[in-house]
């Protein structure tokens, strides 16, 4: 799975590298230990990410709620996972999400996205206590994940928009490091053809990342706690 990542940029290179429609705003983000909402002592901590979708005039990010919320929870954030959307090896992914009523709207509507992480994080499960790592692109740039987003309706008559990311198996280095799950990721040439292709076109990104495109870092363990946040996340002599 993908539960765990980094976004660390400014939106002027956002907006450059996704060739973005309207004015870039100021300023930049950055989460080192960015985390799907979660609820803790009662209270929710709303995770809030930027996304890259298709809009009327070109392609334009949003900050969506992660992980996805599905239609019919107005709002509530469910008590099951929807972080991530799994793909199942040997079976077509539209056969998969059919039948999770969580995704296929979002599916069906063709409402797909792109996911930009600076990085993510995924834990060796065959060490005790597992070992986190940190996974960077090898050439420096965006992890383009693959992602699926939805609208649900609130009680005052806005709406709340989210996503999910799209996971798959792993590729070479992922399984080196003890993990058995992989975000799909979109190279640049497939850009379009996620986010306005048929369903048949977009099925067809849905495979591991080249073993290439990758690198890993081990990281502390207090990365185990969503609301760490110092820069000793980023020092593997730290791990």
């Amino acid at each position: 799975m993908c539960g765990r990542g980094g976004i660390d940029y400014d939106w002027k290179r956002l907006w450059e590298f996704f060739n973005l429609i309207g004015p870039a705003p100021e300023g930049g983000i950055r989460i080192l230990n960015l985390a799907p909402s979660w609820v803790s002592k009662g209270q929710v901590h709303w995770t809030r990410v930027p996304i890259i979708r298709s809009g009327e005039s070109g392609r334009e990010a949003a900050g969506l709620i992660w992980p996805l919320i599905p239609a019919w929870l107005k709002g509530q954030l469910p008590d099951f996972s929807t972080a991530n959307c799994r793909s199942e090896a040997g079976v077509p992914f539209s056969e998969t999400v059919s039948k999770k009523p969580s995704f296929r709207s979002a599916w069906k509507r063709q409402q797909r996205c792109l996911v930009p992480f600076s990085w993510f994080y995924e834990w060796d499960q065959r060490s005790k206590p597992k070992q986190p790592w940190r996974i960077l692109p090898r050439d420096g740039a965006f992890l383009v994940m693959a992602g699926l987003w939805d609208r649900s309706p609130l009680a005052d008559g806005s709406v709340l928009e989210s996503f999910t990311i799209v996971t798959t198996q792993p590729n070479r280095l992922l399984t080196e490091i003890g993990h058995h799950r992989s975000p799909v990721l979109i190279e640049e040439a497939d850009w379009d053809r996620w986010l306005e292709g048929s369903p048949e076109d977009a099925e067809g990104l849905i495979r591991p990342p080249p073993d290439d495109a990758m690198r890993a870092e081990p990281v502390t363990r207090r990365v185990n706690n969503p609301g760490y946040q110092e820069e000793d996340l980023l020092d593997p002599e730290a791990a």
